[in-house]
């Protein structure tokens, strides 16, 4: 169990790396966020952070970046926030003017890629069709600088569409659900975040909808856009 200042870092050190991707040091955090304890302090709690498991330190002379662990507890620990999540959903609200159901499909993982920065899906569960949106908004993240990781998640992205068809049911993903690295279902995954969702939609049949990206994603933000999308039609 955390205390209420481990948590406060911890929150801290998340929202930080995930908008700069470079390790985070004490002294950054207390200055940058305002935090009430000394840097010497803040350090103490880090490896306290470091002992559960929540966060580590990659080189020996950098600061600490979230685990797979830190990132499950954030997310448990950040609720929705209900008026920005309803200012999100007005920028989806076209989608119920189209009638075309590849078109719907078309849209909705674009303006999923342009909000959320990552690459995306909508696609329909029964008829096996997915439409993929943003790998050039993916690739502009600083993990894939790397030409090896590049290939990579490439590779990854080509057969989404049936390991999609043999992991996922309409109804066991009825809310957003997060798979952080190693608990992806999908093994080629396992070094990313995915997060997935379905919902009701005008063409008789439950959409899949996803989001794929590096583990230091904007889980607030990518969460409140899955939301959004079901809010849509979720009536």
């Amino acid at each position: 169990m955390l205390t209420e200042r481990q948590k406060s870092i911890l929150n801290a050190l998340i929202r930080e790396y995930v908008a700069t991707a470079q390790p985070v040091s004490s002294g950054e955090l207390v200055k940058k966020y305002k935090l009430a304890y000394s840097p010497a302090t803040v350090r103490n709690e880090i490896l306290e952070l470091d002992r559960g498991g929540f966060t580590l330190q990659p080189h020996t002379s950098a600061g600490r970046i979230p685990t797979d662990k830190g990132y499950r507890f954030f997310i448990g620990q950040n609720l929705p926030d209900e008026k920005a999540e309803k200012k999100i959903e007005k920028s989806f609200r076209p989608l119920r003017d189209i009638d075309d159901e590849f078109d719907f499909l078309r849209q909705a993982s674009r303006l999923l890629a342009h909000f959320s920065g990552e690459f995306s899906m909508a696609g329909f569960f029964g008829r096996g069709i997915l439409y993929k949106s943003g790998i050039s908004e993916a690739f502009n993240a600083p993990e894939f600088a790397d030409e090896t990781r590049m290939h990579e998640f490439g590779e990854l992205v080509d057969f989404l569409d049936e390991e999609f068809k043999n992991f996922f049911q309409p109804e066991d993903i009825e809310e957003p659900r997060v798979f952080i690295g190693e608990e992806n279902p999908i093994r080629e995954a396992r070094n990313y975040t995915m997060i997935v969702s379905s919902s009701p939609t005008p063409f008789g049949e439950n959409g899949i909808f996803g989001i794929l990206g590096p583990r230091r994603m904007d889980y607030n933000r990518n969460l409140s856009l899955l939301r959004a999308v079901r809010r849509l039609f979720d009536d």
